[in-house]
């Protein structure tokens, strides 16, 4: 058996945000083989299930969040590196100002998306990923409890005007999977961090995983495993790779499963 792990954006699809037939009969070729098929996203349970949905039944597997989550099908966590709710509130509040210049402040939940401030990228979430609201001025979180992520979204973003104290630097995991996101996650938190939770819990040889991605926040699952970067992909996870399929508008995912799993 394999593990393959797949990035969503500019991997699986494409900016038509289309799930090919023809990647879909190839993730399905590998299902049938046994192989276990993992969608490692930023976006939450509900956003990667859409995806894991259209493939026939087998081993499947969310993992969200960047890495801060494992779940079964059914939605239950796995495996969660977690922070706290008092993390993100006195991350909004330090950096308040930046909501009067048009960005977004969220976070994720095991299981929403909350907010003190409602804006355009919130209401993104929801089109996107089909994701739930909860409104944190009116239904505050306990200090302690467990979040995936915060973000600040913004498009247009000018992101010499986010300074980040060292404390933050040193406190948080900042990744940046869009030109428009800068997300923060636990120190110990990767894309690469859920997939080897999940390579031991399915028992998977490390040279038996297959990663695949395009973006800053895919290199390390890319570097860690036998990775494959897309055609498009940023020069460092091409770097990272072991392998360089095509294109994700060629299908490059489908050219990598017929050419370079063996």
């Amino acid at each position: 058996m394999k593990l393959l792990a797949f990035d969503v954006d500019d991997t699986l699809i494409a900016a038509d945000k289309v799930f090919r037939p023809s990647t879909i009969a190839s993730l399905n070729e590998r299902l049938v083989l046994g192989d276990a098929i993992a969608i490692v996203s930023g976006r939450p349970y509900v956003g990667i299930m859409k995806f894991l949905n259209a493939l026939i039944p087998g081993r499947k597997f969310p993992i969200g969040a960047n890495g801060a989550v494992v779940y079964d099908l059914e939605g239950h966590p796995l495996m969660v590196d977690r922070l706290k709710f008092q993390d993100y509130v006195d991350f909004y509040h330090r950096h308040e100002d930046l909501i009067k210049k048009g960005a977004d402040i969220y976070c994720y939940t095991l299981d929403k998306v909350g907010y003190f401030s409602y804006g355009p990228f919130v209401r993104f979430e929801v089109n996107l990923n089909g994701t739930s609201l909860i409104d944190l001025n009116q239904h505050p979180l306990a200090p302690d409890a467990p979040i995936l992520k915060f973000m600040i979204a913004w498009a247009n973003a000018d992101w010499s005007a986010v300074k980040l104290s060292e404390q933050e630097r040193q406190s948080f995991h900042m990744i940046r999977s869009d030109p428009r996101f800068m997300e923060f996650t636990s120190l110990t938190c990767d894309k690469a961090t859920g997939v080897e939770f999940l390579r031991k819990y399915l028992g998977i040889a490390k040279e038996d995983v297959y990663t695949f991605g395009d973006q800053g926040n895919d290199v390390g699952m890319i570097a860690a495993y036998q990775g494959v970067a897309m055609a498009n992909a940023i020069p460092e996870a091409k770097k990272a790779a072991k392998y360089i399929t095509k294109s994700v508008d060629e299908d490059g995912v489908s050219y990598a499963l017929h050419h370079f799993v063996k």
